[in-house]
C-alpha cells in the first residue's frame, strides 16, 4: 500500500518536468479552452476579450516559470490534499 509520503515524493518527481509538458499542451489552445468553458457555463461563446486575456496569460508564463513555481511544493501539495479530505 502506498503512503502520503510516497505520493509526495512521486509528485515532486513528476512536477520536475511539468513546465515543458504544461507549455506544450496549453500553447495555442485558446479555442479549445473557450469552447470547453462556454459549454460548462452554458454559453454560446466566450468573449474575445476573455480569450485574448487567457492567451496573453499563457504566453506570459514560460515552461521555466511554471517549473520554478511548483518546485519545492510537494509538502504543500500533500498537506492541502489531506486537508481537502479531512
Amino acid at each position: 500500500m502506498t503512503t502520503l509520503a510516497l505520493a509526495e515524493k512521486k509528485w515532486e518527481r513528476k512536477m520536475a518536468g511539468a513546465g515543458t509538458r504544461w507549455k506544450s499542451h496549453i500553447s495555442g489552445k485558446v479555442d479549445e479552452w473557450a469552447k470547453g468553458l462556454a459549454n460548462f457555463l452554458g454559453l454560446p461563446d466566450i468573449s474575445a476579450e476573455k480569450k485574448e486575456a487567457w492567451k496573453e496569460g499563457v504566453d506570459a508564463v514560460t515552461a521555466e516559470d511554471f517549473s520554478r513555481a511548483v518546485k519545492g511544493k510537494a509538502e504543500k501539495w500533500a498537506r492541502k490534499l489531506k486537508e481537502a479530505f479531512a
